[in-house]
């Protein structure tokens, strides 16, 4: 009878246990209630940001067609000019003296020409020496031609009004033939930004892409622009490609040097994940984690990050559309935690 007794309360006890254990096991499975967002994929563009310089599209080294003494530079750098303004001269003592030569020198031509045709029409002188004289002539007024257009090319005058980028000589100097004298920038033509560019960059590029610019010199004005060149040829130093960006709205006090930055917005879209900026945690090194929904439970999921758009961000590995992830509640998780959604959103994107 003893044993029936310890048997009975033996087994009462072991019960007993059991419910505790279990209802211990219930406690512990906690559910954190948490708010959640759809995930989308959306179309973006990757914006190209770099820094140049404004200068006109149109700049020239203005040079005489020939050598010589420098007579006079009539302007200043930085001045603005009129077209066909006189920007410099050269003594033109011995280009004169070389006009008069060949001057005269068609003249005598003229004469023998004259005496041979007559010649010839008398019978007096050949064929041979009349076509002569008149071959004579010929390359004789050829030289005065030369001539004449050498003086006027000793003499350099503003094609298009512009303004003075750079002096290169002083008046008494000799120069050279074609030698650069004045740096002249056309204000009557566009202005652009030249800006350099890698080729991870340039190749999403195209002409027409829109831009926006804005200087140091005008800090409260932004500048719309286009991609109007892209360079063929990286630069041998650098490695970068120069590109130039045509600007559309231009300001009266622009000039050439002044530093621009720029934003380029490619036509080319890309098409990725987007969430919101707090679904993230630990975001560093275009990496972070989130907490996904799935099957009631949520999971810890490393996700790579891209760029920022609005209050979110593009995801570009880690995230499908259509999967849902933890915006609200994420501190209060860990893996596996098992959820209550209270609350979903799903933003519309522009």
């Amino acid at each position: 009878m003893r044993t029936i007794i310890i048997c009975a309360m033996l087994a009462i006890l072991t019960g007993t246990g059991c419910r505790q254990d279990k209802t211990k096991k219930v406690t512990l499975e906690r559910v954190v209630s948490v708010k959640v967002y759809e995930v989308d994929s959306m179309a973006y563009k990757i914006p190209v940001r770099v820094s140049g310089m404004l200068a006109s599209r149109k700049e020239m080294k203005l040079s005489f067609k020939t050598g010589g003494l420098i007579r006079e530079i009539y302007v200043t750098e930085g001045a603005t000019v009129g077209k066909g303004q006189m920007l410099a001269t050269l003594d033109l003592s011995e280009i004169r003296a070389q006009v008069q030569q060949a001057t005269v020198g068609m003249e005598k031509a003229a004469r023998d020409l004259q005496r041979a045709e007559n010649l010839y029409r008398d019978s007096v002188a050949t064929l041979e020496q009349y076509q002569d004289a008149k071959t004579a002539w010929e390359l004789a007024r050829s030289r005065k031609q030369i001539a004449d257009f050498n003086l006027a090319h000793s003499r350099i005058r503003a094609p298009t009004r512009g303004k003075i980028l750079k002096i290169l000589v002083e008046t008494s100097e000799i120069t050279g033939t074609g030698h650069p004298v004045i740096l002249f920038a056309s204000t009557a033509d566009e202005w652009v930004v030249r800006v350099p560019l890698a080729d991870k960059d340039i190749v999403k590029l195209a002409p027409g892409d829109t831009a926006q610019v804005k200087m140091d010199a005008f800090p409260d004005e932004l500048f719309h622009a286009e991609v109007s060149e892209l360079g063929a040829i990286a630069d041998p130093v650098t490695g970068t490609y120069e590109t130039e960006l045509l600007l559309i709205n231009d300001h009266p006090h622009f000039r050439t040097g002044y530093i621009a930055r720029a934003v380029i917005y490619p036509a080319e879209t890309e098409k990725d994940c987007y969430v919101p900026m707090e679904a993230l945690l630990e975001a560093s090194d275009n990496q972070a984690d989130v907490f996904v929904v799935e099957d009631g439970r949520a999971i810890r999921r490393r996700v790579r990050t891209g760029i920022l758009v609005g209050n979110g961000v593009i995801v570009t590995g880690g995230l499908k559309a259509g999967e849902w992830v933890v915006t609200e509640g994420s501190s209060y998780l860990e893996q596996d935690t098992k959820v209550q959604v209270v609350h979903s959103i799903k933003e519309a994107l522009q």
